[in-house]
């Protein structure tokens, strides 16, 4: 009797573990962090995490996590003949290893680079719509608009730079 009691053990204990992971799989999210869209301006929806409080001064909207500085960033609504703007791409034109530029789609240009600057932020990158800019000689032909994320992990910038809905 003892073998059928510990069989019937064995065979309960393997359902629960079974039941336990399809739970677990249809329960798991992918990023393991909820995130959520921000209608931070009329022009700006910015993907965040849920946990991060934001506050928008003029043109930037400034986002800070109270459990992860990691998740700290701020997104501005530039000018091109901007000061940053152009400390950005004189940095890139000179050092194209700390940084790339690809294209978003088929309106705007993603430039990345790895500065530091003021507020202690390490990247930053921009969108650059294809009309105004010149990949080439990395400059404008026009007055454009440029948004400017900064943060201090070059990933969470860029995930967040191709996750947005900007107004060029």
């Amino acid at each position: 009797m003892n073998k059928k009691l510990i069989e019937y053990l064995i065979i309960a204990t393997v359902i629960i573990l079974i039941l336990y992971g399809c739970y677990s799989l249809i329960d798991y999210q992918s990023n393991g962090y909820q995130f959520r869209m921000v209608n931070a301006t009329d022009s700006m929806n910015i993907s965040c995490p849920s946990s991060s409080a934001y506050s928008v001064s003029g043109d930037t909207v400034e986002f800070r996590n109270g459990l992860n500085s990691f998740y700290n960033m701020d997104v501005s609504k530039l000018n091109s003949s901007d000061g940053k703007v152009k400390n950005i791409l004189n940095q890139y034109s000179k050092f194209h290893k700390s940084g790339t530029l690809d294209l978003k789609n088929e309106t705007c240009y993603v430039l990345t680079v790895e500065l530091e600057d003021d507020k202690g932020f390490n990247y930053h990158s921009m969108i650059i719509s294809v009309d105004s800019f010149d990949k080439d000689s990395l400059s404008f032909n026009k007055e454009a608009t440029v948004y400017l994320f900064d943060g201090n992990n070059r990933e969470f910038v860029v995930d967040t730079v191709y996750g947005s809905q900007v107004v060029i």
